[in-house]
């Protein structure tokens, strides 16, 4: 899979996350967690320079450690924090967007250039 840009990056690593989770059989929560805790090892491996990456995994992490309850409810949770992280990063894109048209008029060319 190719994944481009930061934010996207995080937002795959939330879903990797909550598909290791889902695709599990661990039966109680430390073995879930050490399931989850290698799944994070491998994704961080992946792109080791997007902060993004490192922030969600971190993120998704301590959901699943706080989470005092069933499994079945912690992999919903995952799974809901996954679609968390798109949505506020959709969000802030829109905000992104909405702040620079003002800035950009009519007709004008944008080039955008990242490191």
């Amino acid at each position: 899979m190719t994944v481009r840009g930061a934010p996207a990056i995080g937002v795959a690593a939330a879903y990797g996350i909550a598909l290791a989770a889902l695709k599990s059989g661990a039966k109680n929560k430390q073995a879930l967690l050490k399931e989850l805790k290698n799944a994070s090892e491998t994704l961080s491996k992946t792109r080791p320079t997007a902060v993004n990456l490192f922030w969600a995994l971190e993120r998704m992490m301590n959901v699943a450690e706080k989470f005092d309850g069933d499994l079945d409810d912690l992999r919903k949770l995952l799974v809901s924090e996954a679609g968390n992280i798109l949505q506020e990063d959709v969000k802030v894109n829109r905000q992104i967007g909405r702040f620079g048209a003002d800035l950009i008029p009519d007709g004008a060319r944008v080039l955008t250039h990242c490191n």
